[in-house]
């Protein structure tokens, strides 16, 4: 069964690639954390497919910016 509560409609995901939604993005739920590897902080990166516990559906910003952008919502046909 395919996961409805994903990185890829989840509001705190930005994708990275196509349209700003490809394959892979970083999770601004929290702050960038700083590592060795990256002392200036930096979000995660997941893949769009991952999953947590702090999902919340992404309902777009209906008439801010492209109006091709997607509107993700749980149901098809809206909210």
């Amino acid at each position: 069964m395919k996961r409805t509560d994903s990185c890829y409609t989840c509001r705190f995901w930005e994708g990275q690639g196509v349209r700003q939604r490809g394959p892979r993005g970083t999770c601004r739920r929290l702050p960038p954390v700083v590592t060795s590897r990256s002392p200036d902080g930096r979000f995660p990166v997941t893949l769009s497919t991952d999953w947590c516990g702090e999902w919340k559906r992404d309902i777009g910003q209906p008439g801010a910016g492209d109006p091709d952008e997607r509107l993700l919502y749980d149901e098809p046909g809206g909210p």
